[in-house]
């Protein structure tokens, strides 16, 4: 596909993982207002706001792809966004350090020539461990938490944070690449990946929201 698909995201961690599957893509941030309505959970926070920023991109670029995605952490049934300074990421860390919660991400394909869309998202459990005060000031001195979902990169401190998680790892980084790809074939035609069956995770929670590729009135 000449062009690739366009990703409606700055994130470096998304692009990364486009990258490690071989997917050509360029970027087209989406500015759109990142708020949780009333009583929205965190599965339909994070579909919605994949939508939104696709469909922004779309307006403007009907012929291509658009991948608009959205990262959000569930801890303590409160949804927790990106910190807003360096003492709220210091407090998460203190607060899921030897607990667990859910990682979700929205994601959404859509081509509005055609209207197609493939919309779903994917969720991970994680563990962390025991954290000391130093192991969390490291963690906060050495990556950019005001950019991340929970304030974490588990790609830059996995051996140092986590103890365990079940579900797609990509979906933690911020984008479940793998079914990413898997959509792109089969809901938009593009070619298999080579890679993409042999990287495919097989330890992922069941109760992820599928996508029906079809025209948008249909998309769950």
């Amino acid at each position: 596909m000449a062009g690739g698909i366009i990703l409606a995201s700055g994130s470096r961690q998304r692009a990364d993982l486009l990258r490690s599957y071989g997917i050509a893509f360029t970027v087209r941030v989406s500015d759109i207002e990142e708020r949780v309505l009333p009583k929205e959970a965190p599965d339909a926070l994070v579909r919605r706001l994949a939508r939104e920023k696709a469909s922004v991109v779309a307006e403007s670029n009907p012929d291509r792809i658009i991948l608009g995605a959205d990262t959000i952490v569930f801890f303590e049934d409160q949804i927790v966004g990106k910190p807003a300074d360096l003492d709220e990421a210091t407090d998460m860390y203190r607060r899921m350090s030897g607990r667990s919660h859910v990682v979700y991400t929205g994601c959404c394909l859509h081509r509005r020539r055609d209207n197609i869309m493939a919309l779903w998202h994917a969720s991970t459990a994680v563990s962390f461990k025991c954290l000391t005060e130093e192991e969390i000031h490291h963690c906060i001195a050495t990556c950019n938490p005001l950019d991340k979902a929970g304030g974490y990169a588990l790609q830059d401190h996995e051996e140092v944070l986590i103890s365990e998680y079940r579900g797609l790892r990509s979906t933690v980084i911020g984008l479940p690449v793998e079914e990413v790809a898997e959509r792109l074939q089969r809901c938009f035609g593009l070619p298999a990946l080579d890679s993409c069956c042999d990287r495919m995770h097989d330890n992922t929670i069941d109760n992820r929201q599928t996508a029906r590729c079809e025209n948008e009135d249909d998309v769950v």
